[in-house]
């Protein structure tokens, strides 16, 4: 049960790391050998996929990974999981944004080195995808308006809000 805990905690501090677009958090979330396979975003080396996603982030306005279904199983210090996601996307696109939803799983492989589960290797499946061209974002209902807008950076409200919580995120 504490492996799986580890490696639940693994999975949604990725999601926290690359929807604010911290690449160093992201790099200490792999081991220095791992693979990453986004498709023909980015696939082999970690770094790669870093890289790619550091130069893709001047046009994110939003970014969200949502975790659902996680099935893990642990084999000593080798363990695989099935992780469900729902991630959400909104790119700058010239005079207009343009959200892309994505529905799929990671099929990962993580290894435990000197008592810290990390992802050796990340595969991307994509279940079904949406594209709105252009985004349809509305928030002037009364639910959201005034509301603070979340960023993917750290403009991010949560780094003003949290004093704890973001120092082990």
């Amino acid at each position: 049960m504490v492996d799986e805990f580890q490696l639940q905690k693994l999975v949604h501090s990725y999601s926290r790391a690359v929807d604010r677009g911290d690449i160093a958090a992201l790099r200490g979330l792999y081991h220095h050998d791992a693979r990453d396979d986004h498709g023909a975003f980015s696939a082999g080396a970690v770094e790669d996929f870093l890289q790619e996603l550091a130069a893709a982030r001047p046009y994110l306005r939003a970014m969200q990974h949502h975790i659902t279904t996680v099935n893990f199983a642990v084999d000593g210090d080798h363990a695989e999981g099935e992780i469900y996601n729902i991630a959400t996307h909104t790119f700058m696109a010239g005079d207009r944004d343009v959200d892309v939803i994505v529905g799929g799983r990671y099929l990962d492989k993580y290894e435990k080195r000197n008592d810290t589960w990390k992802f050796v290797e990340r595969k991307i499946v994509t279940d079904w995808a949406n594209v709105d061209d252009p985004s349809r974002l509305d928030i002037s209902h009364p639910i959201t308006r005034g509301t603070p807008r979340g960023a993917p950076d750290a403009n991010d409200p949560s780094y003003q809000f949290f004093s704890i919580l973001g120092k082990d995120a």
